[in-house]
């Protein structure tokens, strides 16, 4: 990967550091992409937008805890691994202002 690295550097002329930031840029944008559809379909399967929506249906009883437990921990789950990425992704933003 290093020589990858020193290749693109030497043909497009840029440095090493913003070659890696804006790497991490795009990464970080991909997975907030991507992260966010798992949740889009997630929360689409019960009409709702978000982990504490569903958790309301559940406590309701529109929706039983066996058809949903799953679906439940992993929107979660992906709705933390969102809030990372976001905060990183903020935090590189910041890093070129």
């Amino acid at each position: 990967m290093t020589g990858l690295i020193r290749m693109v550097e030497k043909e497009l002329k840029v440095s090493r550091k913003e070659l890696i930031e804006e790497g991490v840029k795009r990464f970080l944008e991909v997975q907030l992409r991507n992260v966010s559809i798992e949740i889009a379909k997630l929360s689409g399967r019960y009409g709702v937008s978000s982990f504490d929506e569903l958790w309301d249906k559940l406590e309701a009883g529109e929706v039983t805890e066996s058809a949903c437990f799953d679906d439940l921990t992993k929107l979660e789950y992906l709705e933390l691994e969102k809030e990372k990425v976001v905060r990183l992704l903020r935090k590189a933003v910041l890093c070129d202002a």
